[in-house]
């Protein structure tokens, strides 16, 4: 067999440096872009780690102050709660109180009705007595003018006996008996309506 010849072209010097330097300068880019990259994320976690700390502070401080927010409520709430409890046992005091009022109020309206019932009645009874009184005085007042008559009728027949007894005396004894006869029956017709009006 014969040797074969292997005959490579000769490549300059300068490409073959070319060639073995763009690996180094690669590297070199991705380590320092991995440096860089490492430095951002750590100063990115630092800073959210700062960030989330702050805003748990806060958070804190607006649960805190929440809480105390919630807690004056409640108590403001309980108070309300206990002023209403005291304001609704004063109304349902109140209501009694008011319908025992009503009722007593009522009694003495209805009292004060039958009182003025019994007065108008009363008073009725009074006016009926006043005419009654009225009647009974006309009546006694028009007696008294029959009894004034009657005493002026008295009168002029005594009047007329005085006068009769001294024209019979002179006459005879049978006149004198006749004329006191008629004069006796005459004061007794009188008197006998006098004694029936007393």
């Amino acid at each position: 067999m014969a040797p074969t010849l292997y005959h490579y072209l000769p490549v300059p010097m300068d490409k073959k440096e070319q060639g073995l330097g763009i690996r180094p300068r690669y590297l070199v880019a991705a380590a320092v872009a991995i440096v860089i990259q490492v430095i951002l994320v750590t100063l990115l976690v630092l800073y959210a780690v700062k960030a989330s700390s702050e805003a748990c502070r806060d958070g804190l401080r607006a649960q805190e102050e929440c809480r105390n927010a919630t807690r004056q409520l409640q108590r403001q709430l309980t108070r309300s709660q206990d002023s209403l409890v005291q304001a609704e046992a004063q109304a349902g005091t109140c209501n009694r109180t008011v319908v025992t009022i009503q009722d007593s109020l009522e009694k003495k309206v209805s009292q004060i009705q039958e009182q003025q019932t019994r007065i108008q009645e009363q008073q009725t009874q009074i006016q009926e007595h006043k005419t009654q009184i009225q009647e009974q005085q006309a009546h006694i007042q028009e007696q008294q003018a029959h009894i004034q008559e009657l005493e002026s009728q008295v009168k002029k027949l005594n009047q007329e006996l005085k006068k009769l007894r001294t024209a019979q005396e002179a006459s005879s004894t049978q006149q004198k008996n006749s004329a006191s006869s008629m004069v006796v029956s005459s004061l007794l017709v009188l008197a006998v309506p006098l004694f029936l009006l007393f």
